[in-house]
């Protein structure tokens, strides 16, 4: 599902009467409101959404690679990544049947 799908979901099954373009500007916004909070939110490296779960920050640790087309080793340098854990409500409902 990408953001495109999210915004004509939303404007297709719900009933709110909101042009597509605000649709799009508040999907947007949302995404945008979350990459900053884990990058500068006063949360720090995390964004719980109660209900559906939480993304945290993890750092990567440096490890040796290979380069596929020379066989070579690299090093590949720490890094940060970004993980999810869903929360309980969001797995009981993927699992019920």
């Amino acid at each position: 599902m990408t953001k495109a799908d999210i915004v004509q979901w939303i404007a297709e099954n719900k009933d709110i009467d909101i042009p597509q373009k605000y649709i799009k500007e508040v999907v947007n916004s949302i995404f945008k409101l979350i990459q900053d909070e884990l990058k500068n939110g006063k949360n720090g490296d995390k964004v719980q959404i109660s209900g559906f779960g939480t993304f945290m920050i993890k750092k990567r640790k440096a490890k040796i690679g290979r380069n596929p087309k020379t066989n070579e080793e690299v090093v590949v340098p720490e890094r940060l990544g970004i993980s999810f854990k869903p929360s309980k409500k969001l797995i009981n409902f993927l699992n019920s049947n």
